[in-house]
């Protein structure tokens, strides 16, 4: 039950995030900076790795802290002249730190499709003419940085009991 309720709160707290697009990759973009690091909180509940859990949402936090704090310091105009928070792209931060923070917990393998993800939010935020190039390079280094620096590797960890007439023993096992 804790797991629905800290994921739902998760994507309610992002969901306002996609109710300004225009067009389909705009709205595409929208969808995936959310999706990511949802995908990535859901992986962490649904291999009940609480450790995860934690790390996820104090890299998240960081990340949401640089950015917002980048935005009010930084005053960049947009491409389309909208407002003066285009530097640097919380979209892109927020799909990179999700798909980094799969990559550093879980593996590369793990993370491919997720960086292509995040790729594309980059792309659909220039495209949308919302941020500017080094918006979007900005946003997607914050967000990988978070990501890396914030999470530790996940290992491998199991326990074998052996019995024999002779004798019993206890095996641990760990991967570093």
């Amino acid at each position: 039950m804790i797991k629905q309720i800290l994921f739902c709160t998760f994507v309610i707290l992002m969901g306002p995030k996609v109710l300004h697009a225009k067009s389909d990759i705009e709205s595409i973009g929208d969808m995936t900076q959310v999706m990511i690091p949802a995908y990535a909180l859901g992986m962490t509940m649904n291999e009940s790795d609480w450790t995860g859990t934690k790390q996820f949402v104090a890299q998240f936090a960081a990340m949401e802290i640089v950015v917002n704090g980048l935005k009010h310091f930084v005053p960049e105009d947009r491409p389309d002249h909208s407002d003066k928070k285009s530097f640097p792209s919380g979209h892109s931060a927020s799909a990179f730190s999700g798909a980094a923070f799969i990559h550093k917990r879980y593996g590369i393998k793990r993370a491919i499709i997720p960086y292509i993800a995040a790729g594309f939010t980059g792309f659909s935020r220039v495209y949308a003419k919302r941020h500017h190039v080094h918006d979007v390079l900005a946003g997607a280094a914050i967000g990988g940085l978070t990501g890396y620096f914030f999470t530790s590797r996940q290992t491998g960890t199991s326990t074998q009991v052996e019995l024999s007439p002779e004798s019993v023993a206890l095996r641990f096992n760990t991967t570093f």
